[in-house]
């Protein structure tokens, strides 16, 4: 027999109530008491024959606790057939003795599977035993041998019960102490401190880092509160005010269990590096979120993720946005004097002008114009920019300010860039970088007219 199992309401309770005295003839304790050494022996021996992983010698601090169950069990199952347990300090001393072997199980690196396997073992094995002496000897009818099988297999699930409990309580214990080990280590990182003493951290409670991590931003909800319920656990994490980051297996940051736990959170997910240089993938979704609040990227209107590799070009204009914005203002110069609306249309079709080489149809297609609306409109563009649309460095310069810029600009159906399925340019203009006062263009406005 062993230590007990979950039952119906507690070891305690289970064996105080399974025998009212009287059940059973009165000197049947005294004959099964006779067979304490010899049946405890051979549960001994049985578990060791039929469990692999207690066929070892019985030594030192494993062999007591193994013989200190079968013997603790039985004697506890003989005070129930007498007609009930002993006193409650006697039942909670007994039970402990469970706990005990449950938390044993868990630091042992054993599953509990194993001991619950002795247990049915040693329940097995003892009922042979006082099946026999209890029939032959003391006379138990069949009737009787049926109560005493019922007692003796609840009671040994109320053993299970006690060392399920000490196996959770020590599983539990140590899953706390490793998130709080995480959550140091994610600090650490997040801090940017010295590597080897981080290793060290994590050596000492046998915690791997990955050899690639990605920092997450995982921004406060709506209500302010921290979105911690569903995130991965297991891995590097720190609060930095408001706002949770998590340090993930750089190898998982595009899988799909990772983005079911942050879909709908506005995360930011930085690039995957060597997990020593974690603060610097932190220092990039910090950029990109900042980027995002001002406008620079596009959030997901699902409050799926942003994952930082998808806009490098972007978050390298983020960088300086002040110097953006001085470029934007002197390349951009010529729409000034224009109407709002006229500045963001010419200005899509500028940028698609520059990116498609000029192919008037791939133009019109991607505005949802007509091919002569493109051209009347790139005639404007020549009138207001003059020679700059055929000097490289200028175009270059264009081309990049209007990918730069914050706010998006619209097409003829009143669409972004952004809004339309496929479209590969996300081409936005903003009032920040727009020249702050309308200074008329040096040449004159155009005189041709849409068709």
């Amino acid at each position: 027999m062993g230590p007990p199992p979950a039952g119906r309401g507690g070891y305690g309770e289970d064996v105080e109530m399974a025998v009212p005295p009287g059940q059973f003839p009165a000197g049947l304790r005294a004959l099964l008491g006779a067979e304490l050494a010899p049946t405890g022996e051979g549960i001994i021996a049985a578990i060791a024959a039929e469990v692999p992983a207690y066929a070892r010698p019985l030594e030192g601090r494993f062999g007591h606790g193994v013989r200190a169950g079968v013997a603790e069990a039985l004697r506890r199952f003989l005070a129930i057939v007498d007609g009930g347990p002993d006193d409650p300090a006697s039942v909670a001393a007994s039970r402990e003795v469970y706990v005990r072997l449950g938390r044993g199980e868990f630091h042992a690196g054993r599953s509990l599977d194993n001991l619950l396997a002795a247990y049915r073992v040693g329940a097995r094995v003892a009922w042979r035993r006082f099946a026999d002496v209890a029939r032959l000897r003391g006379g138990l009818d069949a009737e009787g041998l049926v109560t005493l099988g019922e007692t003796l297999f609840g009671y040994i699930d109320s053993v299970c019960a006690a060392s399920a409990e000490g196996y959770a309580l020590a599983q539990s214990a140590t899953a706390g102490a490793r998130e709080r080990l995480w959550d140091r280590i994610g600090e650490l990182l997040l801090a940017g401190a010295d590597p080897a003493g981080i290793e060290e951290i994590a050596q000492s409670a046998a915690l791997r880092i990955p050899d690639q991590l990605a920092a997450v931003l995982v921004p406060p909800a709506v209500d302010g509160h921290r979105q911690a319920d569903g995130l991965p656990t297991g891995c590097p994490s720190a609060e930095d005010g408001p706002d949770l980051w998590l340090f993930v297996n750089g190898d998982d940051v595009r899988g799909p269990r990772l983005a079911g736990q942050l879909a709908g959170r506005c995360a930011v997910v930085g690039p995957s590096v060597p997990w020593a240089c974690a603060a610097a993938s932190a220092d990039r979704a910090r950029l990109a979120r900042e980027a995002r609040d001002g406008g620079l990227l596009q959030a997901d209107p699902h409050g799926d993720p942003l994952f930082t590799d998808d806009h490098l070009a972007a978050l390298l204009l983020a960088r300086d946005p002040a110097l953006l914005a001085d470029l934007t203002r002197r390349r951009l110069a010529p729409l000034a004097g224009l109407p709002e609306r006229t500045q963001r249309r010419l200005a899509a079709t500028l940028l698609h002008w520059l990116a498609l080489h000029g192919q008037r149809g791939l133009i019109a297609r991607r505005l949802q114009i007509h091919p002569q609306t493109v051209r009347y409109r790139v005639l404007q563009l020549r009138e207001l920019f003059g020679d700059d649309l055929d000097d490289p460095n200028a175009r270059f310069e264009l081309e990049l300010v209007l990918r730069g810029s914050t706010a998006t600009i619209v097409d003829d159906e009143g669409h972004s860039e952004g809004e339309r399925d496929g479209a590969p340019i996300e081409p936005v203009l903003t009032d920040a970088t727009r020249s702050p006062a309308p200074a008329p263009s040096s040449r004159p406005a155009p005189s041709v007219h849409a068709t």
